[in-house]
């Protein structure tokens, strides 16, 4: 791996971590608008093609267990992806597990394709759906 990849995952799994905290401490219709004013920092942070940070989340994501769920993967995602340009949309899905659980899943969409978070989305009943945080 180069030097700019290793930097990719250490912004990552930083991002992840803040995040993590943050949703602990504050709920997520209050966060998104607050980590909108942060997005020129996960753009510089996170440098790179769609394709390289969304393989470093990912790959970090795997090894943060119990930290990096799809929901925190999916803040971060969507704070890197989205701009005036484009508009990427974070979507939160549910559906029944085995006996009375309910299992819910989060991901990021770019139009109709998943960028983080798939292919579990189509077991999932969609909830909410948000486009550009303010």
């Amino acid at each position: 791996m180069t030097g700019p990849d290793w930097l990719l995952l250490v912004s990552a799994a930083a991002a992840q971590m803040a995040a993590y905290c943050a949703l602990r401490a504050v709920p997520l219709s209050v966060l998104r608008p607050r980590l909108a004013r942060l997005r020129p920092l996960a753009r510089a942070m996170l440098k790179g093609s769609d394709e390289r940070v969304i393989w470093a989340i990912e790959a970090t994501g795997r090894r943060l267990r119990g930290v990096s769920t799809c929901l925190v993967r999916a803040v971060i995602v969507e704070m890197r992806f989205t701009s005036r340009e484009r508009a990427v949309r974070l979507e939160i899905g549910v559906r029944r597990g085995s006996g009375a659980v309910l299992e819910s899943h989060a991901w990021v969409c770019d139009h109709d394709r998943v960028l983080i978070g798939g292919p579990l989305e189509r077991d999932f009943v969609r909830i909410v759906a948000w486009e550009n945080a303010a």
